[in-house]
Parts: C-alpha cells; sequence; structure tokens
C-alpha cells in the first residue's frame, strides 16, 4: 500500500472550509432567526441534511406547527432547501454539500 501524502492537507482544508462556513452561517443566521443557536448551526453542520423530528429534539420543541415554521425561516433565510420524497419532507444544507463535492 502507498501513502498518500495529498490526503491529510485534503481532509485539512475540508474541515477548515466547513468551520468556515459555519461561521459564516452562524453570523448570517443570527442577524435573521432570533432562535438560531450554535447548537442549530453545529447540527446543520453534523450531515448534509436534516428532518424535523431531528431538530425538534435539539430546541426542544415537539410541535408539529412550530417545527414547520422554524424550518420556513431556514428555508426563507437561505439556509437550508426542501425536498420532499414521497410523504417525507427532508431540508438539505446546500453549503456543506457543496464543500463535501469540492
Amino acid at each position: 500500500m502507498v501513502y498518500d501524502r495529498t490526503k491529510p492537507h485534503l481532509t485539512n482544508q475540508l474541515i477548515t472550509d466547513i468551520l468556515n462556513q459555519m461561521d459564516s452561517t452562524i453570523e448570517y443566521a443570527k442577524t435573521r432567526i432570533k432562535w438560531y443557536t450554535k447548537e442549530v448551526n453545529e447540527l446543520l453542520f453534523s450531515q448534509p441534511y436534516i428532518k424535523p423530528k431531528l431538530l425538534g429534539k435539539t430546541l426542544q420543541v415537539t410541535f408539529r406547527t412550530t417545527l414547520t415554521k422554524y424550518f420556513s425561516e431556514l428555508t426563507d433565510a437561505g439556509i437550508l432547501i426542501s425536498e420532499k420524497e414521497g410523504k417525507e419532507v427532508f431540508y438539505i444544507n446546500e453549503d456543506l454539500i457543496r464543500i463535501l463535492e469540492s
């Protein structure tokens, strides 16, 4: 097996890019969404997509109408986009996907 010296550099760059985008997103979101927190930001960058139930768990919110309002605010602000697959709706962090695909 040959050791690829470029891999650690690429991984470090990927992490740096994600952290920079997280910083930009929280700064942007806090000016538009009053309930947006560091924990929410970290959740949105923990995976490329999120379902409402997971955000509800993080925020300790169980009401579907409240979660719908929150996701509406996130999509209106351009932080997430919504996708529907069958009856299920999930939300995509396009900034994270862009970084992961680069």
